[in-house]
C-alpha cells in the first residue's frame, strides 16, 4: 500500500481524493446550509405574499368578518367622548399634574380644529415643578391610551402634545424646579354630517299655444 502510495499514480488518486473531500467538506459546511436558508427565504416571500393578497381582498371589502364588542365601542367612546368636556379635561390635567406633585397654574383654551370624525381642542397649559416630575406628567398624559396588541386600551381621552417650552420657574424657585408651557390637544368624536342629495330640479313650461292681447281674459 505504501509503494502504490509513493508511486506517480497513487499521490495522482491520492490527491483527487484529498480535493473531492475538501470540495464535499465545503458543500455541507457552506454551500448546503447557505441554499437551505434561500429556500426558506423564498417560503417566508411566497407565505408574505399570499398573507399580502388576504389583506387586500379584506381592505377591499371591510364588512367582510368584521365584529364589533360592547367592550371594543366602551373604550372608543372613553378616548373620544361625544363632547369637549372642560370640565373633565380640567379634571384630568389637576389630577396628573398632582399626582407628580406638579402646580398646576393656568389652562387656556384655542379655537378648535375640525378632522374627519372628530374635533381637536388645543390647550395652552402652564405646569411647574421638578423637570423629572415633568416628564413623568407627559409620560401619563400619553398613556391614558395605548394600543396592546392590537388592542386599544384606553384609561382615559386621547390626548397630544403639540409643543413644550421650558422656562425659569417663578422666584424664589431654583433649578431642578422649571416652568413647562406645552400645547396640548384634545380630542372628542363627532358624527360626519349626513350626505345630503340634491333636489329634483323642476323645469316650467312658460310656452303657450295661443297669444292673449293686453288687458283681454284668456
Amino acid at each position: 500500500m505504501s509503494d502504490l502510495l509513493r508511486s506517480p499514480k497513487g499521490k495522482v488518486g491520492a490527491a483527487t481524493a484529498v480535493g473531492l473531500l475538501l470540495i464535499l467538506a465545503v458543500w455541507f459546511l457552506l454551500v448546503s446550509p447557505q441554499r437551505a436558508k434561500a429556500n426558506d427565504l423564498t417560503a417566508q416571500v411566497s407565505t408574505s405574499r399570499a398573507e399580502l393578497a388576504q389583506r387586500k381582498l379584506a381592505l377591499a371589502s371591510p364588512s367582510t368578518n368584521v365584529t364589533v364588542k360592547p367592550s371594543d365601542v366602551y373604550r372608543l367612546s372613553k378616548a373620544l367622548p361625544n363632547g369637549t368636556d372642560m370640565a373633565g379635561i380640567l379634571l384630568d390635567v389637576n389630577r396628573i399634574a398632582g399626582q407628580n406633585q406638579l402646580k398646576f397654574q393656568s389652562l387656556t383654551t384655542s379655537a378648535q380644529v375640525s378632522g374627519t370624525g372628530y374635533l381637536e381642542q388645543p390647550l395652552v397649559v402652564i405646569v411647574q415643578g421638578r423637570f423629572s416630575n415633568f416628564s413623568r406628567f407627559l409620560g401619563d398624559i400619553r398613556s391614558l391610551v395605548l394600543v396592546r396588541g392590537q388592542r386599544l386600551d384606553a384609561r382615559g381621552r386621547l390626548y397630544s402634545v403639540s409643543t413644550i417650552n421650558i422656562t425659569a420657574p417663578d422666584s424664589p424657585n431654583t433649578f431642578p424646579v422649571v416652568k413647562a408651557t406645552l400645547t396640548l390637544n384634545a380630542y372628542s368624536f363627532t358624527a360626519p354630517p349626513p350626505a345630503t342629495t340634491p333636489a329634483p330640479s323642476t323645469t316650467t313650461d312658460t310656452s303657450s299655444s295661443g297669444t292673449v292681447a293686453a288687458g283681454a281674459n284668456p
